[in-house]
């Protein structure tokens, strides 16, 4: 049996990028995937899917991806049988890109040379805020000394301007950087006298939160923030033109990770589907393969290497835990989760502005704490078809939003359902008559956003490294490793941290 140079397990974001730059070097590398497709959490699927191959598919599908769906309008049932889903484009969970592809996404693409053959489309999105019950209207990241009138009011009034809030970590050694990993944002918005401003405090508040996923200032870490301010928007502001904070995918974000698959394999690699992972086998201190099990039986697939791209808090169920360190496996076992809730609405119509339509809009408080919550609960959301039209029916629009959880929150079911019940009456607050467009919803939990969301105690070099310690050959890719920046742009910049580790090759990242 030929042994393998690297079997990356899981084709999420981070395994993909890794694989894909394993392979471009010559390595014989070999992806494993226990869906149907790839993309792991960044993963797309049809209305019609749904409908052929029913509900409990879709829920399985969820629950791969350590999330459910608490409730739906009408039922799953009566929209698969009446094909209410026709004709969208719904991704696993909210899914918008960040910098519209012109983050650590670029990068990639330009370390492998493009996407090939597959065209890969990032409409971009403003952004703009909505903090008691006014309109605040945001330029693009490149423009970012226009604030709105009212923002600028207040921001003199403090006598502060928006740059002020990265002002001091301008020139931030990486060192310097990792130690503001465990900065909280209240802490910095205190320090600089932002928090002498409610509207201030709240706006930046809505910034931090939709970087990192939290809810609670006093737990969003203002390192990974700052190093993506630094690294990379600056330096995309500094080449010229527009840049956005965020952007959707044409026909879903799988595109993406399905252009990176047929690259890696472009390049000699080779993606096996539908097949788990049983252990990762070792012989005294070195990796030695991982036994997988599909439709054909169990088969040890042997490797130098394995790059575990699953949540590292699996990782003891595929491995002895007293291979390791002792340091390392009580940091896995400490580490602690996130989740959130991603609406998706159908509308017969455009039940909002234009000039809310074309953003990604953003306020600090859906739901009170006082609700049972660690926090005010913050939404983003968007009418995703506007930005990105394939992804609904001609005439018809998608709504899709998020909203931050704790990992203890997402699994309580009777608190999520104050959140559910929350959106839409507060989409009817903002935009009166909005309930009368809606023909469905659906309300998707996801109960894992360790590696998205940036706390003080895990953003950035605060989690485990990419090359694991005590055992030869066994490494780390995807959220919950050492990576930067937001959402699936954190996941892309493991792979490419891991590959490096692999490679010894210098791709730019520190």
């Amino acid at each position: 049996m030929d042994e393998w140079d690297a079997v990356v397990v899981g084709a999420g974001v981070g395994g993909l990028s890794a694989a894909v730059l394993l392979a471009q070097v010559g390595m014989k590398t070999l992806v494993v995937e226990k869906d149907d497709r790839v993309g792991g959490r960044a993963l797309s699927l049809h209305g019609e899917e749904v409908r052929d191959k029913g509900v409990d598919w879709y829920r399985r599908l969820l629950g791969g991806q350590y999330s459910y769906l608490i409730a739906s309008e009408p039922s799953l049932d009566e929209m698969v049988d009446n094909g209410i889903l026709d004709g969208y484009t719904l991704d696993l969970g909210y899914h918008a890109v960040s910098v519209a592809g012109e983050g650590y996404f670029a990068m990639l693409r330009d370390l492998i040379g493009g996407y090939g053959d597959r065209q890969v489309i990032i409409n971009p999105c403003l952004t703009g805020s909505w903090i008691d019950g006014q309109f605040y209207e945001e330029s693009p990241l490149s423009n970012m000394q226009r604030v709105d009138d009212k923002l600028y009011t207040e921001f003199k009034r403090i006598g502060k301007r928006f740059f002020d809030f990265f002002g001091p970590f301008f020139d931030a050694t990486p060192q310097q950087l990792e130690e503001l990993d465990s900065l909280s944002l209240h802490e910095h918005l205190v320090k600089t006298g932002f928090a002498e401003s409610k509207i201030i405090y709240d706006y930046l508040r809505c910034f931090g939160t939709l970087f990192t996923t939290i809810n609670d200032p006093n737990d969003i870490s203002m390192g990974d923030m700052t190093r993506y301010a630094l690294q990379v928007i600056m330096p995309a502001v500094m080449k010229g033109g527009p840049v956005y904070v965020g952007g959707f995918t044409e026909n879903g974000i799988m595109t993406w990770s399905q252009a990176i698959a047929d690259r890696f394999i472009g390049f000699g690699g080779e993606v096996r589907l539908e097949v788990s992972m049983k252990s990762i086998e070792v012989e005294g201190d070195t990796v030695t393969g991982i036994t997988i099990e599909g439709a054909g039986g169990e088969e040890f697939i042997p490797a130098r290497r394995v790059v575990f791209n699953i949540p590292i808090q699996e990782l003891f169920k595929y491995i002895d835990e007293r291979a390791f360190p002792g340091d390392f496996t009580t940091r896995v076992k400490s580490l602690y989760g996130y989740g959130s809730l991603s609406p998706y609405i159908g509308l017969t119509g455009l039940p909002v502005p234009e000039e809310h339509a074309k953003r990604l809009m953003k306020t600090p408080c859906v739901v009170p704490r006082s609700e049972g919550f660690d926090w005010d609960v913050y939404m983003a959301w968007n009418i995703q078809s506007y930005i990105e039209p394939s992804c609904a029916p001609e005439g018809k629009h998608l709504f899709t939003a998020y909203l931050p959880l704790t990992e203890k929150e997402s699994h309580n079911r009777e608190l999520v359902m104050k959140a559910v019940k929350a959106v839409p009456d507060f989409l009817e607050s903002v935009y009166p008559g909005f309930k009368d467009y809606i023909e469905w919803e659906l309300y998707p939990v996801c109960v894992k956003l360790e590696g998205v969301a940036k706390s003080v105690t895990q953003a950035g070099s605060l989690k485990p490294d990419v090359k694991a310690p005590g055992i030869e050959g066994l490494y780390f890719a995807g959220d919950t490793a050492r990576g930067y920046g937001v959402a699936m742009d954190c996941a892309c910049s493991s792979g490419i941290l891991c590959a490096s580790a692999i490679t010894g090759l210098d791709y730019g990242i520190k």
